[in-house]
């Protein structure tokens, strides 16, 4: 699936130069609500939080391919989701707005895009402690990098 990641700009030398790493020491930890891994959203906005940008500047959002595999789903934080059940791969954090199962574009290779708009499931009945879905994988093979946005968010 095609998905986005953010971080500060100032990371974005060592993300290019050595990829996508797991809990990289140079960087301030921001939770790690799923445990270990390397955090991605089908929302933009979402990734753009970690950007951290001043207000009027511009910041780096990565859209990376990315394996999620089986994931083993969980709408509560679980710090430890990185030991994962036996026969999946990554997790998805369900989000209460996430794009419609029906709005996604498959690409000639059969990567996944999710489309917007979002779908509002707060009338499920379920508690989600996310707005948003995050996808976490814990292996670096799961990740291919592959464009590099530049946004401007107005604040």
């Amino acid at each position: 699936m095609l998905l986005w990641h953010g971080s500060r700009t100032s990371n974005f030398y060592n993300i290019l130069s050595q990829g996508l790493r797991i809990a990289p020491p140079e960087v301030p930890s921001t939770g790690f609500m799923f445990g270990k891994g390397i955090y991605f959203a089908d929302v933009a906005s979402k990734s753009g939080n970690y950007c951290y940008p001043a207000k009027g500047k511009c910041a780096l959002l990565m859209l990376s391919e990315v394996a999620l595999g089986t994931p083993q789903i969980l709408r509560d934080a679980n710090y430890s989701a990185d030991k994962l059940e036996q026969g999946k791969n990554s997790t998805l954090g369900l989000g209460k707005f996430r794009p419609s199962e029906g709005n996604f574009m498959t690409m000639k290779d059969k990567v996944r895009i999710p489309l917007g708009p979002l779908e509002d499931h707060s009338g499920d009945g379920t508690q989600y402690s996310l707005l948003y879905n995050e996808y976490v994988v814990y292996d670096v093979a799961q990740v291919k990098s592959r464009y590099l946005v530049e946004v401007k968010f107005d604040m």
